[in-house]
């Protein structure tokens, strides 16, 4: 069997050389180096690694076999695939939901002008698109975003000078659950007053009330029936539950670029940009402490990353 000497890659400049040497002490009969079996042998490594092909050297009638090696060029470390993975199943997720969202809003532009206004005996308070209480009843369009309405025709419930301090304007909707509410507190309501004239006017005021209050249940079915055919038709709701879904493939790949190990500085910087998509590192926020101090970290990374990434480019 033949001897098998595996290849190391060192010293291949310095270990010619040495070769060189004994070649010539050899063959010129000086004494400046013995050529000896060890030392020999021990050049062999060197030789191996500095050529793809396999070295094969005849010693003592013997042939002696330099198995080939790698290159002399290692390859740095490899980024886990199971992250890369994971970051462009981020990417795909990320992606729909772009593609959900301006369906969505092709959708708003589509049917805006089948969608009706809330009569006017049906707004409530002003400003409702400002997080108030009651803001659930706010008026909306078919994708659910808060209308902002011109007040100048809505002369029958504001004043001039409340219409020109507020030109556009978002309002509370009476619904009809609301509706069907008040009228049942009206009709359980008994007239009070201390003389007939003054429970007469009481009579009065209720049956008054409920007389607009039973008008306002009448729009309130109409606006609410209209406005449910349009969502059915349109298709609105497939199409949010399409970004609800895409937003969840988010949300679970982002979680899932969070646990799995990063081998290499693009590893770190897939798991910085994971991050980074949360809403409290849009810097729009001053969250203080070790989550202020946790999103300027991650701003870090991504801009070493985005550099290292540009110079690797040129």
């Amino acid at each position: 069997m033949p001897n098998t000497i595996p290849a190391t890659g060192e010293a291949v400049t310095k270990q010619a050389h040495s070769l060189n040497l004994l070649d010539v002490a050899a063959k010129s009969g000086d004494n400046v180096m013995s050529t000896t079996r060890r030392s020999f042998l021990s050049a062999l490594p060197g030789l191996a690694a500095a050529s793809a092909i396999p070295v094969v050297i005849a010693i003592d009638g013997r042939t002696a076999h330099a198995a080939p090696g790698p290159s002399a060029i290692v390859a740095g470390p490899r980024e886990n695939p199971e992250l890369l993975r994971a970051y462009d199943e981020l990417i795909a997720a990320r992606a729909e939901l772009a593609e959900a969202q301006d369906a969505l809003e092709w959708l708003a532009d589509e049917w805006r002008h089948l969608w009706p206004l809330a009569p006017e005996e049906l707004l409530e308070g002003a400003n409702a698109h400002q997080g108030y209480p009651r803001n659930d009843n706010a008026e909306r369009d078919i994708i659910g975003r808060f209308m902002m309405r011109d007040t100048a025709d809505l002369t029958n419930r504001l004043n001039r000078q409340f219409r020109e301090m507020n030109e556009k304007q978002c309002f509370n909707v009476c619904t009809v659950a609301e509706a069907e509410k008040y009228i049942a507190n009206l009709s359980r309501q008994t007239p009070k007053g201390r003389t007939e004239k003054a429970l007469a006017r009481d009579r009065a005021w209720i049956k008054d009330r409920l007389a607009i209050w039973n008008k306002r249940l009448v729009l309130a079915r109409e606006y609410e029936a209209e406005t449910a055919r349009l969502r059915h038709e349109s298709g609105v709701q497939r199409v949010k539950q399409q970004i609800s879904v895409a937003e969840l493939a988010v949300v679970k790949s982002r979680v899932e670029i969070s646990k799995i190990p990063a081998f290499t500085h693009e590893g770190l910087r897939i798991k910085a940009e994971a991050l980074k998509m949360y809403s409290l590192f849009d810097g729009q926020i001053d969250l203080g402490g070790p989550l202020d101090e946790a999103a300027r970290f991650i701003k870090s990374v991504l801009d070493v990353a985005g550099n290292q990434k540009s110079e690797s480019a040129q």
